[in-house]
Parts: structure tokens; sequence; C-alpha cells
């Protein structure tokens, strides 16, 4: 350090200084006797950790090699195999060299390691080469005749041969044969011949180190393969005393040592194929063996060797230091406290004075010493992120702290290797050592938690798929751009993908996120240049906010350029996928003045988008049910049904025959306490789009029964139609809920209908059908109503149990002065009497209506002239009426 610090702590120094020296005396001893020790057991662990590497690396390499070996052999092998039974099954005789080639060449289609294919029929040769073609080269003939006519050494039934050397061809070849006993007739000798070329492929893809070697050896210790010098060494023997012929075959492999055929001291891993008569063996010179350690233990001993004399020598300099070290013990205690941060010791003028080691590590430097009469502003970038002068902000700073104020604050250094900026958390201390100020300073290096704060902050307004902005974000860039000075019109648009599902349940749904991670880029990359904005919003749905557009062809270019975006192909998991999207338009001021309004605007275009398969739709009030007066209506209407607020009107069902009532329609009506009456076109749907259908009809049913019931008892005993919803239908329980509200009414089955809309019938047809049969086996019966108006078929309709067909009131109100509409009522009667089935004319509003269906055979009609729907209370007096009347007419 730059002070001469004197010894604060005044003690018995000498005793003190003695203790010292003697226990550093027996450090270094412990310490010499530490290092040899520790020497020589890491020279002897090398040694074994050497031999154990050397074996285990060795020993895959055998094995890999006589894997790869054997896969070789057995597939030549196996194509003279077939083709030898494919020949022997032919009976072939030496005449037959056309049907001889062709076996041959069938084999060598699916041979990819042999050169040549042979066959030896009745001692004539018939050998292809890997084309395919015939081979007729003398010195290949000649060599293939001597091999067959020469006893070999080992047994005759053996695969494997010596390698051959043809004149005329580079390498050797390696015969493989086969003898196949033919039928009634000489046995046949197929062979393969390999290019030993292709072992030394598959030695080299091992990829020996130097020093080490590697071949194949046949059983009877003939060389088939040696790398390197394979042209000398291949075709030798070796000698009879030679352990490698000798290994151990209780082991899979065997390690022996004994001379290579040059003569040199070697280690050999051998590992026999237990396929063929062969062994694969990678051998290594002792030298190359054993070189390593060598080289790496007189290293160690070279560096044991220096660290003692550095050990010596820096027991010397310590013991110099030791005096010095105790004399400023309470300096270094304060300064180096809690070292887990860097330590800085400045002047009163604001120069360093020393640093600890984690100062330097912040400040990218291999020594502290580096910083030394530097000021901690000149280590700063120009301005801190306040904006702030560095230099400054320090000075107003170091005045603060000089006036005796501790100081705690966060500031921005620089690294001096990369100019890379650092935030620290500071906290600066003033303390007095030999009538002078001094000025100590904890570093704390706060970056990577500045850093994490950034990423959590990005990540609450990002998401963290796509990494594009998410609905927070959204919200408050559109709350930004409503609350602006000079707020321009704008559109949000709502992308929601078409059948994105189905690439999620067919592909997964790692690859679903691919795809949206994909789009996500294209359309904001896309879209940025539209200086428009894009967020994710969860599963497959984005919003786009667009710059200010000027007329409704800008909006159109938009979302067109957005479909053309989309609809570029993808290619995941090597399929190529091209998709679409729904997009439904929101514009401010137009149809919403904050954030939610406009999302919940483009949502509900969206939906009507995909409904309609259209690109893109644009907000309009007339198609948004999504209103809070319908969700208010929803629960009004729960509440209703639980309370029993609702009630039914009764409309009279006419035989046109003789003009007699024959039974009542119930219609559901809701005499709303603050509208008034609600028509069931306002709240039916409603219920039919929710869980509320159910609770509904049942209270329908229960209620109808009820009054059915009573009617009987007063002997006013009529039939009663009610309409069900084909919801019902679809619900398992409908049937038996049926039945059980019969039996609590005690009423019989026959005295009530059921109407169900030719529509419902087709939404699920199997399902309906289903439901209908077992409701008609409770006797009830089945009616098909606003007949005309869907698309059911007639081979459907003839399998339908039921026993009424209503004609909708369109083709009925119009039919007296529109010659279709009657052309229609007419083929519908005889449609329906066809099947066996009486009909309902809907809508008969006069006289003259009822006239024409009485002629055309229509069996009953319903409309305002003969009765309106009326409450239960009035049905008595209406029925009174209607029997006095001499028309029958509402007109009463």
């Amino acid at each position: 350090m730059p002070l001469n610090l004197d010894r604060i702590i005044h003690r018995q120094h000498g005793l003190q200084q003695r203790r010292i020296s003697r226990t550093f005396a027996i450090s270094v001893a412990l310490a010499l006797l530490l290092s040899v020790g520790f020497s020589g057991w890491s020279i002897l662990r090398d040694y074994q950790s050497n031999r154990d590497q050397h074996r285990h690396s060795m020993t895959a390499l055998s094995r890999a090699l006589e894997g790869y070996t054997s896969a070789l052999l057995l597939q030549s092998y196996e194509s003279i195999r077939v083709a030898g039974q494919n020949l022997a099954q032919q009976g072939v005789r030496r005449t037959d060299a056309e049907s001889i080639y062709a076996a041959l060449r069938d084999a060598m289609r699916y041979d990819p390691v042999s050169s040549y294919l042979y066959a030896r029929v009745e001692g004539a040769l018939f050998i292809i080469d890997i084309n395919g073609q015939p081979a007729h080269g003398l010195p290949l003939h000649e060599s293939l005749q001597q091999l067959h006519s020469t006893p070999l050494n080992g047994p005759l039934h053996s695969p494997l041969h010596n390698p051959l050397r043809i004149n005329g061809q580079s390498g050797f070849l390696l015969p493989l044969t086969l003898e196949v006993q033919a039928t009634g007739a000489a046995p046949l000798q197929l062979g393969a011949l390999l290019a030993t070329d292709r072992f030394a492929n598959l030695i080299e893809h091992l990829g020996l180190q130097h020093g080490m070697n590697g071949g194949l050896l046949s059983a009877q210790g003939v060389i088939l393969y040696r790398t390197p010098y394979p042209e000398r060494y291949i075709g030798q023997s070796l000698p009879v005393e030679s352990l490698l012929l000798k290994p151990n075959p209780q082991q899979i492999s065997s390690f022996v040592e004994t001379p290579s055929i040059a003569g040199e001291p070697s280690l050999y891993v051998i590992t026999p194929s237990p396929r063929f008569p062969l062994a694969a063996v990678i051998g290594e010179t002792r030298s190359s063996f054993y070189g390593p350690w060598l080289r790496r233990s007189g290293l160690t001993l070279t560096l044991l060797a220096a660290s003692l004399l550095l050990l010596a020598l820096a027991a010397t300099l310590l013991q110099r230091l030791i005096r010095q070290l105790s004399q400023d013990e309470d300096f270094y205690r304060r300064l180096f406290t809690d070292v887990t941060d860097g330590l800085l010791l400045t002047d009163s003028d604001g120069k360093i004075l020393t640093a600890n080691p984690v100062v330097a590590r912040m400040f990218g430097l291999s020594a502290a010493e580096t910083l030394s009469g530097r000021r901690p502003s000149t280590l700063s970038p120009e301005q801190q992120p306040d904006g702030s002068l560095s230099t400054q902000r320090a000075g107003r700073l170091f005045d603060n702290i000089l006036a005796g104020q501790e100081q705690q604050f966060e500031w921005q250094f620089q690294r001096l290797d990369n100019g890379e900026p650092f935030d620290c958390e500071v906290r600066i201390s003033l303390f007095r050592w030999r009538d002078r100020d001094l000025l100590l300073g904890v570093l704390h290096d706060i970056t990577e938690r500045k850093r994490y704060l950034v990423e959590q902050e990005f990540l609450a307004s990002h998401d963290s798929l796509t990494r594009l902005p998410n609905r927070y974000w959204l919200n408050r860039h559109i709350e930004q751009r409503l609350n602006a000075a000079d707020a321009q019109p704008f559109a949000v648009l709502l992308l929601d993908m078409n059948r994105f599902k189905e690439v999620n349940d067919t592909l997964g749904h790692q690859h679903g996120d691919q795809v949206l991670t994909e789009l996500g880029q294209r359309l904001q990359h896309w879209l940025h240049e539209q200086n428009a904005e894009i967020a994710r919003l969860g599963g497959d749905e984005m919003a786009v906010v667009s710059a200010h557009l000027a007329d409704q062809a800008a909006l159109t270019g938009l979302c067109n350029g957005i479909a053309q975006i989309i609809a570029r192909p993808l290619q995941v998991d090597g399929i190529h996928l091209e998709l679409s999207a729904s997009i439904g338009v929101a514009l401010f001021p137009e149809h919403a003045q904050t954030s939610h309004g406009l999302l919940r605007c483009a949502d509900i275009a969206m939906y009507q988008a995909k409904r309609e398969r259209r690109e893109f739709v644009v907000y309009h009030s007339d198609s948004d049910n999504h209103t809070p007066e319908r969700l208010a209506l929803h629960t009004q209407l729960s509440r209703a049904i639980r309370e029993n607020s609702l009630t039914l009107h009764y409309q009279p069902k006419i035989r046109l025959s003789d003009r007699q009532v024959v039974g009542f329609e119930a219609l559901l009506r809701w005499p709303h306490p603050e509208k008034g009456m609600i028509p069931p076109g306002d709240f039916i749907p409603l219920a039919e789009n929710t869980e509320l259908i159910h609770p509904l009809t049942h209270w329908v049913l229960d209620e109808a029964l009820g009054q059915l019931r009573r009617w009987q008892e007063q002997g006013l005993g009529t039939c009663l139609a009610v309409n069900i919803s084909p919801h019902n239908l679809l619900n398992p329980g409908f049937t038996e809920e049926l039945r059980e509200l019969l039996a609590s009414h005690q009423v019989a089955a026959e005295w009530l209908e059921l109407e169900v809309t030719e529509g419902a019938l087709m939404a699920d047809p199997e399902r309906a059908l289903h439901s209908l049969l077992a409701i008609r086996e409770l006797g009830v019966t089945l009616s098909i109503d606003d007949f005309g108006t869907g698309y059911s078929s007639l081979a459907y309709l003839k399998r339908l149990p039921t026993q009424l067909l209503k004609i909708d009131r369109t083709f009925v109100s119009a039919m007296t002065h529109n010659a279709s509409d009657a052309m229609i009522v007419q083929s519908t009667l005889a449609l329906a009497h066809n099947f066996s089935m009486q009909v309902v004319a809907e809508g008969v509003e006069d006289e003259a209506t009822a006239a024409a269906l009485s002629r055309l055979g229509c069996d009953i009609a319903q409309g305002y002239y003969f009765g309106r729907p009326m409450p239960a209370a009035e049905v008595e007096r209406w029925r009174t009426a209607y029997d006095k009347s001499p028309d029958k007419s509402m007109s009463l």
C-alpha cells in the first residue's frame, strides 16, 4: 500500500512472533509432506487410471470392429445362402448359365458389401461383379478354381478362407464360401469376395490413435487384414505359440501382452466373432500405451519440485511479512470485512488507495493495484441512469460523506476490459487513521438483480412463448392511444386461427407452439412495417392495433395482408401446413371508447367471421347479442323458472272435417315484472344456447301435464301438444324424466303430444331417432313441427315414429293467393297421408284458408281464425262460446 501504517494495537510482540514462527514451520513441514505424498498418490492413481482407460478404449474398439465385421460378413453370407437355396430348388446344371447369373444378380442387388458373387456348378465357375455383370477375367477364375481345388488349413466346411491377391488388381479379396446340397445333383458351391478395403474403412471410422494397430485374424492365425501397412502383413501367419491365438474362452474380449508380428512389445485386445472363425484385434505398442502416463508423471514431478522451491521461497518471504501483518492486523481486519462484496479504500481527496480482489473482478482486472490513484467517478460512464453527470453527482456525495453523513446509494460503474456498465449498491463510511480521513466503500454488484427485474418486467407485459406483447401490454397501449390529446381513429383486430386445435391434436402441443411462434414473428415483422402493433392474448388468439386508418380501403388492405401472411405455408415435423384465421374488427371511436370495449366488439365480430367462414368481419351492433341486458335476462330467466314466474297459454287445434276441438298447443309466455310480456323469440333462444333449456323444458312439461290433469278432472278431456328443444332429444335422461312426469300427474301418455322441429331432427339424426323411438314406446304422440323449413330427407322421414306433421305458417298463410304455396301444401298433404300421418296446418287466419285446406284434405287447423293463445282460465269460456258458434270461428 502507498501508506506507511504503524501498528494500531500494541502487544507483547516477541512472544507472539515466536508462536507464529513455530506454527509456520510446522505448517511448512506438513505442506511439504502432503505435497510429496499427494504427488506420489496422484502418479499411482494416474497409472491405474491410464491403464484402465486404455484397456477400456481398446476393448470398445475391438468389439466395435468385431461387430461391424461380422455384420458385413453376415450380409454377404446371407446373399450367397439365399442364392444357393434358389439354385438348389431349381436343380441347375452347368448348362443353365442364364438361371445361375440371374440368381447371382438378384443376390447382388441386395448385397451392398460383396465385390463379387460366384457359383461353382459341376466344376464350372459363374462370377458376377458388383454391377451384376459377368466377370470373365482369367486370373480371377484361376484363383477361385485353385481355392476350391486346394485343401485349406482348417476344416473344409469353414465359410472363411485366406485372402486372395488377384493379378492385375489392387488390394486383397476375402473369400466367403458356402456349399449347398442340390436335389439329385452334385453339391453347389456359392461364394462371395469382399474387398479388404472395406475393413480399412471400418477401422478408419473407429479412429485409431497414433501407435495403435488394428486388424482381423482368422482362427488358424492368418492375418486377414491389418493396419497400418496392410500390404505388408495380409496373408501372413502368426507363430503357433503366439498368445493372440489363445484368447480366454470365458471372456468376450481378452487382453494379452505379447510382441507384435514386427517384434515390438505390444498390448492387444482380442474379440472373437461368435458367427465366423475370426477375431477382431486392436493393439498398441507398449511405449505408446505407457508414454502419456510417463510424460504426465515427469511433469508432475517437475511441478512438485518447482512447487517445493516456490514454497521454500514463499516461506522465506512470508516469514518477513509476519511482523508487518501483525502490526496491521486491525487495519486489514476492517478492510476485508464482508469479503463477498467489493471493498475500496480512498483518501480524503477521493483517490483509491487499495481494493480487494472482488473489486478487481468487477472491473475486469487481474490485479486490484491497477485502480490505485484513480477516482471512482472516472471508472463510471459519463452519465448515470438518471441522466445526471457522474462527476457532478460524485462530488456532491463526496462532500456529504466528508461532512459526516454515511451514504448508501446505487451507482453505475464501467468495466475496464470491455467497457460494459454494471450496477452496484454502494455504502460509504468515513473513518480516521493517523490523523487522516479515509473512506471505506462497500460495493455490492446488483447487475444480475436488476437484469432479473428487467426480465420480470418484460415477462409481465410479454408472452413467454412467442415473446409478443401480452393482454396486459395491449390494454395499456390501447388506453394510451385513447387518452392521447390528438387521438386518431384506429382499429383493433382480433385474430383466431381456424382449425388450430386440429394442429395440436395431430402434431402435439410442442409443434403447435412452434407454429404460433413462427406466425407471431412473421406477423410482427410485417405489422412493424405498417406501424401496427401485435399482441398474443392466449391460446391461438392474437390482437392487432392499427395505425391511423384513412378509409375503409386501408382497413381492408390491412386485413387482407394479415390473412396473406398467415396463409404462407409452414413446415412442421415434415408436414406442410397452410393456416387461415378469422378476424374481427372494432373501430375507435365508432364502436367503443375503452380498451375492453374495443376488444369485446372485435371478439364478437371475430366469432361472426368464424361462423360465416369469412376472412374478416367489421363489428356491427345488430349482430351483438352479448349485451349486459342479455346477460341480465339470462339470470332473470333462471330465477323465473325457480320461482314459477312463467305461464302457459293454450291455442286450440280444430278438426276441419267437423270443426270440432281436438286439442290445444301449450305456448310459453313470460310476464316480466318490469318489462311486461317478453316474446318467446327473445328468451327461448337464450335458453337453448345455455344449460337453462333443460330446467325450462321440465317446467313446461310439469305445468302442462298438471293443467291437462285438472281439465280431465273437470270433464274437459283433450289432447295437449308441447314443443321440446333439440337439446332435449340429445339428453339421455329426457325419456326417463318424461316417464316420471306422466306418472306424477297420472296422465295417460296418449293425451300428450310432443312437437319437434324438422331442423332439430337433422342436427344429429341417429340420436334424435333413438330418443323419438324411446318416447314413442311410452305411448306419447309425436309431431314434426314447421315442416318444409328444414332439409330432412324422405328416406329419414319414413323412419320416424311420428303421427302428425305440421305445415309451417309461411306456406299456409299465403296459399289462397299464391299458387306455389298452395302446391307445396297440397304436396305435403299427399306425402303425409302416404306415410299414414295426419296433417296440422298452422297460421289459419281466415275462412277462405280453412275452406281451401278442407278441400285439399287437411286434417287439423290452428290459427287466429279459430282462437288466439289464451290463459288456462279462459279456455273453458272459449270452448263454451266456440261450441255455440254456428260458423266455429274466432269472430265470436
